[in-house]
């Protein structure tokens, strides 16, 4: 019996080519989860010699860290909207890819 909170999401139109999208995400959450590993590597070695956070490396995770979690909704069949590079990059304080001066 089903609970009355229980919601369900629409099936996608092409369960195909969602699944398709679904096996290349995962391979891109595997390549960011590498990245990461190696920018906290980096990161690490910067505060080790410089005493002070590389304010590049931190934003760049953030970023990673957002579309991980945006991806995994997908994966997850929490949200039918696709992530980068489906969409535009869209980083967790909202500028959209604009560069800082």
């Amino acid at each position: 019996m089903a609970s009355p909170n229980n919601t369900s999401l629409p099936q996608p139109n092409n369960l195909w080519l969602h699944g398709l999208i679904m096996l290349i995400l995962v391979l891109l959450v595997n390549l960011a989860q590498t990245i990461l590993g190696v920018c906290a590597i980096i990161q690490f070695f910067w505060m080790l010699f410089a005493r002070e956070r590389n304010s590049g490396i931190a934003h760049f995770g953030e970023g990673i860290a957002h579309w991980l979690a945006v991806t995994s909704r997908f994966l997850t069949g929490a949200a039918d909207e696709r992530p980068f590079p489906w969409t535009a990059w869209d980083s967790p304080d909202g500028d959209e890819g604009k560069q800082s001066t």
